[in-house]
């Protein structure tokens, strides 16, 4: 459940968002991290004076570090979010002043708080506090307001709090002023590039590194104590034998540091356990991970609640609280393949660097099948078909290159989809992050298992494909109707044009590419007799499409409509023609660790057994078909 932002490992390359704005950090930035500096405060505060922002220390991104939207000319505004149960610590107050960390300094800026009236859709009323800034530097800057602004929550979802700015186009560091620090809970962040009352913001991907530098100076008769609660960010499933993995950000909005306080855990309105002074809370947040123990839940979906209970020794009746849903399930299967649906582009010119990211990626495990889905971008794609369209509208794509780990949100921003346009310069330590970021730390169980039976008529080209499995027992419980089965066709080694960082390229091969898919673009219901399911599909493969080039991709996956429940449960994927290779247990062609660890698991009934591991022919599955495997993967 940790929450591992792309930004903390390297420089980010390009990324190209759907509205054709580019959101990029400093190339110049130095790869070692932290990029962060401790910054003097400009002013130190006053009696009675907080900070209210998406952070509450000094800290910046250091000079040469900032974020910008480099291939953008114009005045720009960025604001974040601030949300109402956080605003309601101040509340009554007074706004003296609004800072803003730069990296770079700006012409036309301005500092701003506008309220939110609603937050889907995002909508802002008129401007409660705008002012401009004669000139700025590097680092905070301080506006103290000409007319203070007294807080008011009522009929408000929130703030918005930012900075008005311009943008230079370039590549110098003036194109890349904004300060973006990983500290804290992660609050959503928009921009907007008209005037400074206009009204149409959106969502531009700066939260994926971090938290806007911008806070407001507050004064109030502040309480000596007053814990206020993040959004708990908790894994979607957890095992009931193990517990919940969570962490949840702890701030004291009060005028001296709180060293006693107690906070319960709640399951559904049952006291599970209870957190004790974990660290002491000062009015900087800080993320603290906790494990919530199951005993006595069932199988199914469940809600989790932190409420304060005791401060400074006092119990509390009105303690703060937050709540979050997870599903908890009671026992597993093994995962047999780790599914990447990447989105390119032909007329993209940063996509090969998403190639070799994953290729990278791909030459560190032994498990993952690749799907490129090609969209139409600068151009027509010819690989482009309307199910693939239809997938990356459905994942919520919004930049090329990106991709799809397992379609699930490891970095905690709520999208499933994240850039992979870095640099392929560190293609092996971004391999590593994102190896250990949606794989090796996935929490998904896996309910289900994956078995493809393809059977190929070279006269009529026509395909039929067998795919079947068994679930856990309990799997109706903890999903539900929420299960869907999704097959992909693939190609290797096509021909074709790519643009590259400027450059069409004539003879570029595109690999992994998807031909067809014979389910719908979310899925077909899965549907189960017992514990078990089966389904057949049939498909006529085109005229040019070359079946010993082909594979097919089978996989199970949550099918909602939030990020959160579109995660591939399992998935399998074999060459067309079948095994071909003797001991390919799982048909990427090699025989390998991974078949040996297929058919020990076929041994102890983890997975399904296939007619490929009796490589033996004697009708079972057993240590015999391990030890040929071995030999075979010897070459002996």
């Amino acid at each position: 459940m940790k929450k591992i932002l792309l930004s903390l490992a390297l420089a980010i390359g390009c990324m190209i968002l759907a509205n054709a704005q580019w959101l990029q950090r400093n190339p110049a930035a130095d790869v070692s991290l932290p990029h962060v500096t401790k910054a003097p405060a400009i002013n130190a505060l006053g009696e009675n004076q907080l900070y209210l922002g998406p952070y509450g220390s000094d800290d910046l991104a250091g000079s040469g570090n900032g974020v910008g939207l480099a291939g953008y000319s114009g005045v720009f505004k960025m604001g974040v979010v601030l949300p109402l149960d956080m605003v309601q610590a101040f509340n009554g107050g007074t706004v003296k002043a609004i800072r803003f960390g730069l990296c770079a300094t700006v012409t036309n800026a301005a500092v701003f708080i506008y309220p939110i009236t609603s937050l889907d859709p995002l909508t802002l009323g008129d401007p409660l506090v705008e002012q401009t800034v004669p000139s700025t530097v590097v680092g905070w800057n301080q506006v103290d307001l000409a007319t203070p602004f007294a807080i008011n929550t009522e009929g408000i979802v929130g703030l918005m709090l930012g900075y008005q700015y311009k943008q230079i186009k370039g590549s110098t560091n003036a194109s890349y002023p904004i300060s973006v620090v990983d500290q804290g809970t992660i609050l959503d962040s928009y921009s907007n590039a008209g005037s400074l009352t206009s009204n149409q913001w959106q969502d531009i991907g700066l939260s994926s590194y971090g938290n806007l530098s911008v806070q407001a100076v507050v004064e109030k008769s502040y309480p000596n104590h007053y814990i206020y609660l993040s959004q708990p960010q908790a894994s979607s499933f957890a095992k009931i034998s193990e517990g919940l993995d969570f962490s949840v950000g702890l701030t004291n909005f009060g005028m001296q540091t709180l060293w006693d306080y107690t906070i319960d855990m709640l399951v559904d309105g049952e006291v599970k356990g209870q957190i004790d002074s974990p660290e002491a809370l000062t009015p900087v947040e800080t993320i603290q991970h906790f494990k919530c123990p199951l005993g006595g839940v069932t199988s199914g979906r469940h809600t989790l609640t932190l409420r304060v209970a005791t401060v400074a020794g006092q119990a509390v009746t009105d303690g703060a609280s937050v709540s979050t849903e997870f599903t908890a399930y009671v026992k597993s299967f093994s995962r047999q393949k780790q599914l990447v649906e990447q989105f390119t582009a032909q007329g993209c010119k940063n996509c090969p660097k998403g190639v070799a990211i994953l290729e990278a990626l791909q030459q560190m495990r032994d498990d993952m099948v690749w799907v490129a889905i090609h969209c139409n971008y600068n151009g027509t794609d010819i690989f482009n078909i309307q199910s693939g369209t239809q997938v990356a509208s459905y994942l919520g794509r919004g930049v090329y290159p990106s991709a799809s780990f397992n379609r699930f949100d490891g970095d905690g921003s709520g999208n499933i989809v994240p850039s992979i346009g870095y640099n392929p310069d560190y293609a092996q330590e971004v391999a590593n992050m994102l190896s250990y970021t949606y794989f090796d730390s996935n929490p998904t169980p896996v309910l289900t298992t994956v078995n493809i039976e393809p059977d190929y008529d070279a006269d009529t080209r026509i395909l039929n494909i067998k795919v079947s499995g068994q679930v856990t027992e309990d799997i109706n419980e903890v999903l539900g109707d929420n299960l869907g089965l999704s097959v992909y066709l693939t190609e290797d080694s096509l021909v074709a044009e790519q643009y590259n960082n400027g450059t069409w390229i004539q003879n570029y091969l595109h690999n992994n590419v998807l031909r067809s898919m014979p389910t719908a673009y979310n899925g077909d219901p899965l549907s189960i007799s017992g514990t078990a399911y089966e389904k057949t599909y049939q498909v006529e493969l085109a005229s040019e499409w070359q079946p010993e080039k082909m594979h097919i991709v089978a996989f199970v996956h949550q099918r909602g409509t939030t990020p959160n429940d579109k995660q591939v449960i399992n998935c399998e994927a074999m060459p067309l023609l079948g095994n071909t290779v003797r001991g390919d247990i799982n048909g990427d062609g090699m025989v390998d660790i991974a078949d040996v660890n297929a058919v020990i698991n076929m041994m102890l009934g983890r997975i399904p057994s296939t007619a490929a591991a009796d490589v033996t022919g004697d009708g079972n599955v057993d240590i015999g078909d391990v030890n040929i495997i071995i030999n075979l993967m010897l070459g002996k």
